[in-house]
């Protein structure tokens, strides 16, 4: 009974959440376009579909992801900070965790693996969908840890933004000039549906676990920079790779 209840109410969230959409499509294809649906019971069998693996998948994620991850990490800094009093033993744990679950919630990020296959497909195979969640999710593992720290040492937020929009503008101007627009997009691609929650739960359990001044709101932030060290790792990698192909190509010639 207690099942049946939370998926009801998952279920009413999720259809209130899909409802802007589904009236915005219906809106212009019906009153706009005035075209008649030739496929309409395969687009409603989709679209249900569609409710309910976004109502299991937000049960689980809340049920056993999210649980758990925050639950770890608040054992972590306990372990570390609480009782073991800090330093490089309370550092090093908490830190490897953090980079471990920002790289793997974002390798199953449903957005990034939709958006890798249709990368992979219109490059014709030269980027492939592997290689691109790869480095994205070495990213978001980056901009984890950094997260961290900031909420163990107290580092003000705005530096380390700083920090990362620099590195950014400079990588821009580095690298291949048709790789920019999908390194921005790559932030947003990794922080979706699973990594959102998952890191946010992170954070909290972090800071409010932790001895020092740090309160939950503390917690929050940790998602902007995983937003933003995804485009500045792939557009290093990118301009690493671009040297190396034509640093090959020069080595062939003079050959």
């Amino acid at each position: 009974m207690e099942f049946l209840g939370i998926f009801a109410g998952e279920t009413l969230r999720t259809l209130v959440d899909l409802a802007p959409l589904v009236l915005v499509i219906g809106f212009f294809q019906f009153v706009v376009v005035r075209k008649p649906v030739g496929n309409l019971k395969a687009i409603l069998v989709g679209l249900a579909y569609v409710a309910l693996g976004l109502t299991l998948f937000r049960i689980g994620l809340e049920q056993s992801l999210i649980p758990i991850g925050g639950d770890i990490a608040r054992a972590l800094v306990i372990r570390g900070f609480v009782e073991g009093g800090g330093g490089v033993a309370a550092y090093l744990p908490l830190l490897v965790f953090a980079g471990f679950i920002g790289f793997s919630v974002t390798l199953i990020e449903p957005t990034l693996i939709a958006a890798g296959d249709r990368v992979q497909e219109l490059s014709g195979g030269t980027l492939r969908a592997l290689a691109l969640r790869l480095v994205i999710a070495c990213g978001v593992a980056i901009g984890l840890v950094m997260g961290t720290l900031r909420i163990v040492d107290g580092i003000p937020l705005a530096w380390l933004l700083a920090g990362f929009v620099a590195m950014l503008i400079v990588a821009v101007a580095l690298a291949p000039k048709e790789i920019v627009p999908l390194a921005l997009d790559s932030g947003g691609m990794a922080t979706s549906v699973v990594t959102v929650p998952m890191i946010a739960a992170y954070g909290v359990a972090v800071a409010e676990a932790m001895p020092n001044e740090a309160t939950a709101a503390d917690g929050f932030g940790l998602i902007v920079l995983a937003l933003l060290s995804p485009a500045v790792l792939l557009l290093a990698f990118a301009s690493i790779q671009a040297r190396l192909v034509s640093g090959g190509k020069g080595g062939k010639d003079a050959v």
